[in-house]
């Protein structure tokens, strides 16, 4: 059986933005529930992107230039925020809901919707080998979610432009409604991502944020799973600004003198009076709560109701 010669039908190489973990020309997903932070999240990685930082003890590629496509919100109230206050204000964007030429009701072809996509990242003018964010992607997918075929032909058109253009994108999809019981939930975080499993199938890196709850944790998990390496998972947390930070835990030493602010006695105390205590030490807000969840998961404390604690009594 003869092999087809397909040489002359290959792009250009450009450096993988992320190596081993986003490939050049590639689609990857970042999910998670809604209002969950992945703006928030994806921010914070496109300045680390600029300015050339490790990802997570991964060395990224020197990026030509990065572009954002918002798809959902305006740009003030929306991602602009979380680019401002990771020090990006500067990115190139397009933002659809700011664009007061475009007609959304074009958006009601569906089929046409990887040409609204095309249209809009060629707005950003990117050179070969930049990361394109689009937020979110699930839009341009062909209409339904649901739909394998639809799904999977969308992918097929986005990856065909980003050939062309020698594009990568890094775009946000959105999670499932989780049930209350966690027994009747996926077992893997990604297969949590809304819509056909043709969204694995026909895109590259999955990954994932989970909220505390989700994964019964006092961190958030951020995981991502790469199909020519390892699934890696990271505990993160939220600064006062919101911003993700690696997740710090909740060490001996605070353990110490959080409890030391409960009366020895097991009588009462409000959390706001617990957090004048703490400012004075100086603890942080986010590691007194912190702090607070692990004392009461080795059940030192005890919650009587809503904002109010005690310390257990050892007879």
């Amino acid at each position: 059986m003869s092999r087809t010669d397909t040489t002359g039908c290959q792009p250009p190489v450009v450096s993988d933005p992320l190596p081993n973990v986003i490939p050049s020309c590639s689609i990857c997903i970042l999910a998670g529930a809604p209002n969950i932070g992945k703006t928030a999240l994806l921010a914070s990685l496109a300045r680390d992107f600029r300015d050339n930082r490790p990802i997570f003890g991964h060395q990224p590629n020197q990026l030509p230039a990065l572009g954002v496509i918002a798809a959902d919100r305006n740009w003030a109230r929306g991602a602009g925020v979380w680019f401002e206050r990771v020090g990006y204000a500067d990115v190139h964007y397009y933002s659809m809901a700011d664009d007061l030429g475009f007609d959304p009701r074009s958006l009601r072809r569906k089929f046409e919707r990887t040409q609204r996509l095309l249209e809009f990242t060629d707005r950003l003018a990117l050179p070969p080998g930049s990361l394109l964010i689009v937020d979110p992607i699930s839009l341009f997918l062909g209409g339904n979610l649901l739909d394998y075929d639809g799904c999977a032909v969308a992918c097929h058109e986005i990856r065909a432009m980003l050939r062309q253009r020698l594009l990568t994108i890094l775009a946000t999809a959105h999670a499932a409604k989780l049930k209350a019981d966690k027994r009747d939930r996926y077992l893997r975080l990604q297969d949590q991502i809304l819509g056909s499993t043709a969204i694995f199938g026909f895109s590259d890196t999955q990954m994932y944020l989970a909220a505390p709850e989700e994964v019964g944790k006092s961190y958030y998990a951020f995981l991502w799973h790469p199909h020519g390496a390892p699934i890696e998972t990271f505990s993160l947390e939220r600064d006062e600004q919101g911003l993700f930070l690696p997740w710090s835990g909740a060490d001996r030493g605070n353990q110490a003198r959080v409890l030391a602010l409960l009366p020895e006695n097991g009588s009462e105390i409000t959390f706001g009076a617990l957090r004048e205590l703490a400012d004075a030490i100086p603890l942080s807000l986010s590691t007194l709560q912190r702090t607070l969840e692990k004392l009461l998961e080795d059940g030192r404390i005890t919650k009587i109701r809503h904002g109010v604690y005690c310390r257990n009594i050892i007879h």
